[in-house]
C-alpha cells in the first residue's frame, strides 16, 4: 500500500511540474519547411528549403538554430546528403510578424537528387532576441505536440 501510495504522490509532482514546460502557449514560434529543386534559383545551385516563421513572442528575434530531418520519397534518411541538418541563422523578425526565406543546402549535399526530398522534424533549437534574451529546445521536444 505504501509503493502505491508513493507512487500516486509522485505522479501528482510530476504531472503539475512539467506541464508549462511543453505546454503549446510556450512554443514562440511556427515554422514550416519545402524541399525545393529548381533550375536557375538565385538562392541554391542544387536545392534548398523554403521556410515559413512566424514570431509568436513579444520580442524581437535576432538569431535561430533550426534544425530539420531530409528523407526521401520512401521514407529512408536521404543518401545524398546527411539526413539532420543544424544551421545558425541571423534573421531579424519583429514581435508578431512572419517571414519567408530559402535556405541553401548546397554545402550539405554530396551528388543531387534524383527526386525532391521530403523535409521532416523540423524545429527550433535555440532563438535569440534583440535583448540578448535566449528561449532553447535542444532536442525538438515541442515540434510536434
Amino acid at each position: 500500500m505504501k509503493i502505491f501510495i508513493r507512487f500516486i504522490c509522485m505522479f501528482i509532482l510530476l504531472s503539475f511540474s512539467g506541464c508549462k514546460a511543453f505546454s503549446l502557449d510556450s512554443v514562440p514560434y511556427v515554422i514550416s519547411g519545402e524541399f525545393e529543386m529548381e533550375d536557375g534559383s538565385a538562392d541554391y545551385s542544387i536545392c534548398g528549403v523554403n521556410f515559413y516563421l512566424l514570431n509568436q513572442h513579444e520580442k524581437n528575434i535576432s538569431k535561430i538554430n533550426i534544425v530539420f530531418f531530409l528523407f526521401d520519397q520512401d521514407g529512408e534518411p536521404a543518401c545524398e546528403c546527411r539526413s539532420k541538418i543544424s544551421v545558425e541563422i541571423k534573421l531579424d523578425i519583429e514581435a508578431g510578424e512572419s517571414t519567408v526565406f530559402c535556405m541553401s543546402l548546397d554545402q550539405f549535399m554530396n551528388s543531387v537528387p534524383e527526386y525532391p526530398l521530403l523535409v521532416d522534424y523540423l524545429y527550433l533549437a535555440k532563438i535569440e532576441y534583440e535583448d540578448g534574451s535566449v528561449w532553447e529546445d535542444p532536442y525538438g521536444l515541442t515540434a510536434f505536440r
